[in-house]
């Protein structure tokens, strides 16, 4: 029997993947069975189960990227230099929104859908935690070393200002995902206001 190419079984675990994603924003992690990833795949049963063994397999390798282009993208907006902490939020939201909402799914829908999972799954909750708690701590970094360069107030009370920004982001997500109006331009634009500019 010829051996399957790496090239081949990756693309089609990409192919379980995209399903679970279209899945996933459609109906909520709760409501959808690996039978609906399956018929939305195209895939065997079998084939499916032999890349995710179960749900929370599935899950988690959905999650997971997500979170992780929300981190890369601060990295990279972190490591351009000394930003105000509000031109951090306008960064992340600049970089994200184009790969959150122009993809094959909705990201905000799926990140909205995960909340509600993290809130019932222990396993999701601990990436959700661990990813969005390193998130909020690297903008209480940055306050506090905006606040010791003298551009805020000595007595600002940094952990309460970077939970302030990332509530931001997270509202951002979240208005779009419900009401579908929020502009990423203007609402980054409206979050320069918060802040006084260096």
């Amino acid at each position: 029997m010829p051996r399957v190419s790496e090239d081949h079984l990756a693309a089609r675990r990409r192919q379980v993947l995209d399903a679970a994603l279209r899945c996933f924003e459609r109906d909520g992690f709760h409501a959808t069975s690996v039978r609906d990833v399956v018929r939305e795949s195209g895939l065997s049963a079998g084939a499916v189960y032999s890349y995710f063994p179960s749900k929370d397999d599935l899950v988690l390798a959905v999650v997971e990227p997500i979170l992780e282009t929300v981190t890369g993208v601060l990295d990279r907006v972190l490591a351009d230099g000394l930003h105000a902490p509000t031109e951090v939020v306008q960064g992340v939201l600049r970089g994200v929104w184009p790969i959150a909402v122009t993809g094959e799914a909705d990201y905000t829908r799926v990140a909205v859908t995960a909340w509600g999972e993290a809130l019932r799954d222990p396993t999701v909750h601990g990436i959700a935690e661990r990813t969005y708690g390193m998130v909020r701590r690297r903008l209480t970094e940055r306050v506090v070393q905006w606040r010791d360069a003298g551009h805020l107030p000595p007595d600002t009370d940094a952990e309460a200002l970077g939970q302030v920004l990332f509530s931001l982001l997270v509202g951002a997500v979240l208005q779009y995902a419900l009401l579908g109006d929020v502009d990423p331009d203007r609402y980054a634009a409206a979050v320069g206001y918060l802040l006084p500019p260096r």
